[in-house]
């Protein structure tokens, strides 16, 4: 992963992670969802095993550690994710048809693997990496079975753990590791950044989404990859109005309910007399009761809980907007 490739606001903090010494054994990249920290921990794991570069530098992306490590094929390079990311990622072939679906969480049986390798001898020059992502979903057993490993790794091994919720870790992970928080970048750097991403994007339509996403610009980009748009993002409190979600009805459960908070949100936000937070306020109804839209957001984080449950989407996207369509009537209604 060359340096160039990089998202400009990962280089400080990927630099800072860089420089600490091979005695820093453990390094926890912290941050905020959507901002691309995965991609950061990639770059880092990678930096580390490049054979091209001194210590410190980021990794020249062409010698042949590099190229074993972009095809995960590197002996020294061990990858520990939730068998669902995995299949998100096209790391793993879904399950057939029948089985369980693939976990959200990192078990204790894969940390169990993990430490097989964390023990065997290394195959290149350059010592031993693991990559944890997103830490937080390690569960309690699974994290208790890594702190003596996260501790004392031995021999050339050293580990980059990833999180977008460091206070979901244990204190005991937290405690073990070098902390590197990466924070939000400028709205120009975003701006720029998701038009170079995106062939076509106005500068318009990037101000806009980065809105939507908090200036958040992976989230951006992860919602033009899925298909959606900035116009149909905007017009989200619309088609809820007419109790119609069909636009969304090929986005994840976890995108559109991730949405829906945030218009959940901006409408708290009305109510209590402050600006929006993610929307244009002329894309917002007038809401006045805020307990009609405390309501739905009970209803929403329900939903969120069970946004991983082999439900019918089809039918569950036209409760979601009923749902929905009577939140924005009784927030609307003007008190007797």
């Amino acid at each position: 992963m060359l340096s160039a490739a990089m998202a400009p606001w990962l280089l400080p903090p990927l630099a800072q992670a860089l420089a600490m010494p091979a005695s820093s054994h453990a390094v926890l990249l912290s941050s905020l969802p959507g901002l691309g920290a995965f991609h950061a921990g990639l770059a880092l794991a990678q930096s580390w095993l490049c054979e091209a570069v001194a210590p410190g530098q980021m990794a020249c992306g062409q010698c042949p550690s590099c190229h074993l490590f972009a095809q995960r094929s590197h002996p020294d390079a061990y990858f520990l994710l939730p068998a669902l990311l995995r299949v998100r990622l096209g790391w793993q072939e879904p399950e057939a048809e029948g089985k369980a679906k693939p976990s959200q969480e990192i078990r204790v049986q894969e940390v169990r693997d993990m430490l097989g390798f964390a023990q065997s001898t290394r195959g290149r020059s350059r010592g031993k990496v693991v990559l944890i992502h997103p830490a937080e979903a390690m569960n309690v057993i699974a994290s208790n079975a890594l702190l003596k490993t996260l501790e004392e790794p031995g021999g050339s091994l050293r580990f980059v753990l990833v999180t977008e919720a460091p206070d979901a870790l244990l204190p005991t992970i937290r405690s073990r590791c070098q902390a590197v928080a990466l924070g939000l970048p400028g709205l120009e750097a975003a701006q720029s950044w998701l038009c170079a991403q995106q062939a076509g994007l106005s500068a318009l339509e990037a101000a806009a989404l980065l809105r939507l996403a908090g200036q958040r610009p992976q989230q951006a980009l992860d919602w033009l990859q899925a298909g959606l748009s900035a116009p149909q993002l905007g017009g989200l409190a619309r088609a809820l109005a007419r109790a119609d979600l069909s636009d969304f009805a090929t986005t994840r459960p976890a995108v559109l309910i991730d949405l829906l908070q945030r218009l959940c949100t901006d409408l708290l936000r009305l109510c209590a007399g402050s600006a929006p937070q993610y929307f244009e306020p002329t894309q917002l109804p007038k809401a006045r009761q805020a307990d009609a839209v405390q309501a739905w957001g009970r209803q929403l984080r329900q939903a969120r809980r069970m946004q991983d449950h082999p439900l019918q989407w089809p039918l569950w996207l036209e409760a979601l907007g009923v749902q929905g369509q009577t939140a924005l009537r009784l927030a609307c209604k003007t008190a007797p």
